[in-house]
């Protein structure tokens, strides 16, 4: 009887050692069986697994781990988890020691808007005061245009634009080098990010984007240097892993688009590929623009602004101008771009590495405020465009999650960005053309504490830093583009920044903390930040500075502190306290540039600009649906760069461009207050209808004098009423904008005061409509009419007429 018992034993113990796939433990006489749950090889967290048919439900904790409740044989388990797809265990299906989860296909769902920015808001899924504010393009994953409309059209971020290929976004009043641009992580502000109105945003290409965060107000504890206005963080498409019995391992879109207002016409291609643990994803767009025609109601009551009655062109070899046949159509302002993406994504032992490839090229672009620039009544400028663009991106991510001590997530990238700019004074012989490179290497690591801590907090700390090179050139062309060699033709030429090389190099270190206590969420973190700037200036006949060299060092310290307190079951409040600071860079301190009569020139001796910031937000949400948001920021600016009238040896003016220009330099001057609001509300009509509206106000001045300051956008927002149905929906929605007084323009030429009327920018409205139909699973279109009653207007600060009356249409595929 003993030597059967042993047997039996012998037996037992046989079979447990080999069946390693399954674990059991004793629990009132129920068997419960332990799984990892994974995409690939990276274990999931807060994976919920429902036995259907008793109720009993699990969790995975930070390494995966999740004990299955228990299972009889006609039991059905169901897990989920946000941003995967739902797996389901039928009964009589075996499961081993992994369990398989794939991520969700993700269109361009949403542009996501939030203030109050808390220090590791940025890689957070539910964002703190985020407002969905996206037109049904967008929600479809059918982007309208190109970047400047996808962010215009959410009411909340206003864009200027110089020429229809481009679009500088203006956040809290800060706008290009005080805002941050970031693409997956990886910083696109570099050294010559210029501080008056940038158009990089546009290089982005808005058919690869899965997601848009914009950040409000000072971010920089988790991004660094420019964030002060705030973040816009564009995520291209991920490459997913998929199990074999989820989806086929291939899969494709394509879309084509047309815009009758300028003739537009954008080709799309996507091809997505996966297995268990690799990953891969290609893109590509070719865009082509066509002359821009604005507006023929005038309700402003100007009969001429903006129209174009004249195109210059050459004729036998002699600058020329002929009549334009529509006024209305401003020439040139057409343009193409062409924009590629490569991901490929493969898993490692409890994490995953990435790579990334990025490029984009456009051609030639027409500065339209430029072409129309007259100097009484002749015009300026028989040429003046940028050459083509070129961004490249390379990218390699490594994420590896290290179980109850959290996570590791480590970019190191390259960016090469070649930028040039050519202009010819009307009837003259000399074509110049400004050549820049800039080469970035960049690196951060950021370390996230796991969410199974089990005490209420969570940690983050992060080190960063990026090398910016410079090479700035010069070149006399023959009106054909021919290289002129004769040095004499090229002696009063000056290149845009230091002739003898510049580079700028930027280090920091981040660490914050987030702590739950009940319904409370308090957050705190805290940055340090240092850069330096070196530059050489090589003498030259046409520019005789008092020094050669510039190298210069900043360090800066800034915080945040944010509090989410609900003061009852139906309101949410977040208060935040929080400082940001911008080092100066090779464009500020070093570029030579004209500009409405004024020639910047460079300044050995800037310091780092600061701002600190107060936002009160409170929510009041009754029922689903309805919610009123109204939320107020007041921020104080101090030692803000600026460009002020200066002396350079004994001179108050330079000859530039073959005319006289008043000399300024960069300077840091006293300090300045931004205030500003926003209130937002959403209400449910009838079934499947709401109505949203948002308003935004801004006001900013320089305490010392009193004036305003500049980018301060008037009061703008949106307005909409949207019908969804399970095959259609209808959008009809409202952009407007309040009038900004010229009184009201800052210093300078910055606002462009010279593209707007004698009282100021007017006030303007647009009516529009879209509707998403969905013809089949894997046929969708888009179709829409933009400024239905054809205003003519201009958003503040911009140089070019916002489009008319436009009928668009796209049709999206998937295979």
């Amino acid at each position: 009887m003993d030597l059967q018992l042993i047997r039996y034993a012998s037996i037992l113990l046989i079979l447990s050692s080999f069946s390693p796939s399954i674990s059991f433990c004793q629990e009132k006489g129920k068997e419960k069986q332990e799984v990892r749950v994974v995409n690939g090889s990276i274990p999931i967290p807060f994976v919920a697994v429902v036995n259907i048919s008793t109720g009993e439900s699990a969790m995975s904790d930070a390494d995966g781990l999740v004990i299955i409740p228990f299972r009889n044989p006609m039991d059905t388990l169901v897990f989920r988890s946000m941003g995967y797809k739902q797996v389901i265990v039928k009964p009589g299906d075996m499961i081993g020691l992994f369990l398989l989860m794939d991520e969700m296909p993700i269109n361009l769902d949403e542009v996501r808007i939030t203030s109050n920015v808390v220090p590791d808001v940025g890689t957070n899924a539910g964002l703190v005061d985020a407002a969905t504010l996206s037109s049904t393009a967008i929600k479809n994953g059918i982007p309208p245009g190109n970047m400047a409309e996808l962010l215009q059209n959410t009411g909340q971020v206003l864009v200027q634009q110089s020429q229809q290929g481009g679009g500088s976004p203006v956040l809290r009043g800060f706008e290009a080098n005080r805002v941050l641009l970031v693409v997956d992580g990886v910083r696109m502000n570099n050294a010559i990010y210029r501080s008056g109105h940038l158009q990089n945003s546009s290089t982005v290409d808005p058919n690869s984007i899965e997601r848009i965060q914009v950040f409000m107000g000072p971010s920089s504890v988790r991004y660094g240097s420019d964030a002060l206005g705030g973040v816009v963080h564009f995520q291209t498409r991920r490459p997913r892993f998929r199990s074999d019995n989820s989806e086929s391992s291939f899969s494709s879109l394509f879309s084509t688009q047309f815009n009758s207002v300028n003739s537009s016409s954008i080709l799309h291609g996507t091809a997505e590929a996966g297995g268990l643990r690799w990953g891969t994803v290609v893109s590509f767009s070719a865009s082509k623009y066509g002359d821009l025609k604005m507006g023929s109601r005038r309700n402003h009551g100007n009969s001429d602004w903006g129209l174009v009655p004249f195109i210059a062109t050459r004729i036998d070899g002699v600058d020329s101008l002929i009549a334009n046949p529509n006024p209305e159509i401003q020439s040139p302002t057409g343009y193409s771009q062409k924009d590629f993406l490569h991901k490929l994504r493969f898993g490692i032992p409890g994490g995953a590495i990435e790579t990334n490839i990025q490029y984009s090229k456009t051609s030639n672009i027409s500065r339209f405020d430029k072409i129309n620039d007259y100097s009484g009544d002749v015009l300026r400028w028989a040429e003046w465009y940028y050459g083509p663009q070129e961004r490249l991106m390379t990218a390699i991510s490594w994420e590896q999650y290290l179980g109850i001590p959290g996570s590791l997530h480590t970019t190191i990238a390259y960016q090469k960005i070649n930028e040039s700019r050519y202009k010819r004074r009307f009837g003259e012989a000399i074509k110049e053309a400004k050549l820049e490179e800039v080469d970035v290497i960049s690196m951060s690591s950021i370390w996230k504490s796991s969410p199974f801590r089990g005490d209420g907090w969570k940690f983050e700390a992060g080190v960063d830093g990026q090398f910016n090179e410079v090479e700035s050139k010069v070149k006399a062309l023959t009106p054909e583009g021919f290289l002129i060699t004769d040095p004499e033709w090229g002696v009063n030429l000056m290149t845009r920044y230091p002739n003898g090389g510049s580079s700028m190099t930027s280090l920091g270190a981040f660490t914050s903390a987030k702590r739950s206590s009940g319904l409370n969420i308090y957050h705190i973190g805290m940055r340090y930040s240092y850069a330096s700037i070196d530059a050489v200036f090589n003498e030259t006949p046409a520019l005789a500075l008092p020094f050669s060299e510039i190298h210069t060092s900043n360090g800066a310290l800034t915080g945040s502190l944010v509090a989410e307190v609900p003061l009852g079951p139906t309101i949410s409040t977040v208060s935040s306290l929080a400082s940001g600071f911008r080092h100066p860079n090779i464009d500020d301190a070093a570029k030579v540039r004209e500009k409405g009569g004024y020639v910047l020139i460079p300044n050995d001796s800037l310091k780092a600009e600061y701002l600190y910031s107060f936002d009160e937000s409170v929510t009041w949400q009754p029922i689903e649906g309805f919610s009123i948001t109204v939320s107020g920021f007041f921020s104080l600016w101090t030692d803000v760069i600026s460009p002020v009238n200066a002396y350079l040896n004994g001179q108050s003016t330079l000859i530039i461009d073959g005319e006289s220009a008043i000399i300024q330099k960069n300077k840091n001057m006293g300090t300045a207050t931004i205030r500003g609001a926003r209130f937002q509300f959403a209400a449910p009509i009838v079934h499947r209808m709401m109505f949203n509206t948002i308003v935004n106000f801004n006001k900013g001045s320089i305490l010392t004098s009193g004036s305003p300051l500049a980018h301060i956008p008037p009061t703008f927002g949106r307005s909409s009423i949207e019908y969804k149905a399970k095959k259609w929906s209808l959008e009809s929605f409202v952009l407007f904008s309040g009038m900004k007084k010229i009184q009201d323009y800052g210093p300078g030429s910055t606002d462009n005061p010279q593209e707007t009327l004698v009282d100021g920018n007017p006030s303007w409205w647009t009516l529009n409509i879209e509707s998403h139909l969905e013809f089949h699973d894997y046929l969708h279109a888009q179709i829409g009419i933009s400024n239905i009653l054809d205003m003519h207007y201009k958003s503040f600060s911009s140089a070019i007429s916002s489009p008319g009356r436009s009928i668009y249409i796209a049709l999206h595929a998937t295979f």
